[in-house]
């Protein structure tokens, strides 16, 4: 039977729904939605007097905001089809630059910022540079950096927390008070998201960073300029990882020389639970917003339920491992299901199917 004739009779509701589930499993923010809602229902039965409150909500935005900044760097670098273990020591480094620039130089914030933020892009410059012109991989290039960079942060700073006055201006942008005591970190955190996505989404980088992780041979084929697009992608992370910095630096006050470490792991996990392939070419910065929140929630969630301060690492690994065996075995599935039920179709008679139901519920309702 023909598209047109099984188009002439529209679909069930039922099938619909079933059809736009299916292809919302498809999606690589599925697990970590899942993650959230069956991490939010434990924890609320766990501590159900203390969790689901204002206060657990504020604070587990306020870990995710700055981890979720850095772990966006990571996936925009992921799906670009590699990895960077040194965003936690640049964010130390970073901040350091911005604190000796204010206390030391006389730079006001803005200033100190600009340029910290600058030198985090100078030092994601370099990796990609070492990866592009060496081809040796990014693993091994950035876990080098990582040790350069954390033993510089470590000889400037004597392994002593280093202070300055931080203007109550500058705090409140950057860490603040937002509203009902959430804070400043969380909008730029949203703005950061909204901004990646909107690059992987629509625009010609974003096409090329999912083309290059993809297939690198193929996109060079096709007249991707690889390299360029690696080192940009790199660039970016790491000056993500300098605005993270920033943000700990308004609203601590200080720096010290273990400053950002354990982020690089961090990131690679939310971004795992945010639905991104350590193969690269596939990912979500919608994803990663919800790791990050997932992060948080597990991190406060178990201080909340009395358990030992071990189990955060064990859970989080748990919920890493368990992460990619979906991802990989529910993409698997769903991308051999047959659309709507068995109906047999393209995308486009599919979707006007949708469409088609949707109009009848919606003229049924009215």
């Amino acid at each position: 039977m023909s598209d047109e004739i099984h188009l002439a009779h529209a679909p069930t509701r039922s099938i619909a729904c079933a059809e736009a589930f299916r292809r919302f499993m498809l999606r690589p923010e599925a697990t970590s939605v899942a993650a959230v809602v069956i991490l939010f229902i434990l924890f609320s039965l766990l501590a159900p007097q203390l969790f689901p409150t204002k206060i657990t909500y504020i604070s587990i935005m306020a870990i995710a905001a700055e981890l979720g900044i850095v772990s966006i760097g990571a996936t925009l670098l992921m799906i670009c089809g590699h990895f960077d273990l040194s965003v936690g020591a640049v964010l130390g480094l970073t901040s350091y630059v911005c604190v000796v620039l204010m206390r030391d130089y006389g730079f006001d914030p803005v200033s100190a910022s600009a340029v910290a933020i600058a030198a985090g892009a100078a030092l994601g410059a370099v990796n990609g540079y070492m990866v592009v012109r060496f081809r040796i991989h990014s693993f091994v290039v950035t876990l080098g950096t990582m040790l350069i960079w954390r033993g510089v942060l470590i000889a400037l700073t004597g392994g002593f927390p280093m202070t300055v006055e931080i203007p109550a201006s500058f705090r409140a942008t950057m860490a603040g008070p937002l509203i009902s005591d959430f804070r400043m970190s969380m909008l730029w955190f949203l703005l950061i998201g909204i901004s990646g996505t909107l690059l992987l989404s629509r625009t010609k980088l974003g096409n090329w960073i999912q083309a290059r992780g993809q297939n690198e041979n193929a996109a060079r084929n096709l007249g991707v300029p690889v390299d360029r697009v690696t080192i940009i992608v790199f660039m970016i992370c790491s000056a993500l990882a300098a605005i993270a910095g920033i943000i700990q630096v308004a609203r601590f006050g200080s720096v010290d020389a273990l400053r950002g470490e354990g982020f690089e792991l961090q990131a690679v996990a939310v971004t795992v639970i945010g639905g991104t392939l350590l193969s690269g070419g596939y990912g979500s910065i919608i994803g990663t917003i919800l790791g990050a929140v997932t992060f948080g929630m597990i991190q406060v969630g178990l201080v909340l339920a009395g358990a030992p301060g071990h189990l955060f690492k064990t859970l989080t690994g748990m919920i890493v491992v368990g992460a990619v065996i979906l991802n990989t075995s529910i993409s698997k599935r769903m991308s051999k299901s047959r659309p709507l039920s068995g109906y047999r179709r393209d995308s486009s008679t599919a979707d006007a199917a949708i469409n088609a139901q949707t109009a009848i519920s919606k003229n049924t309702n009215g």
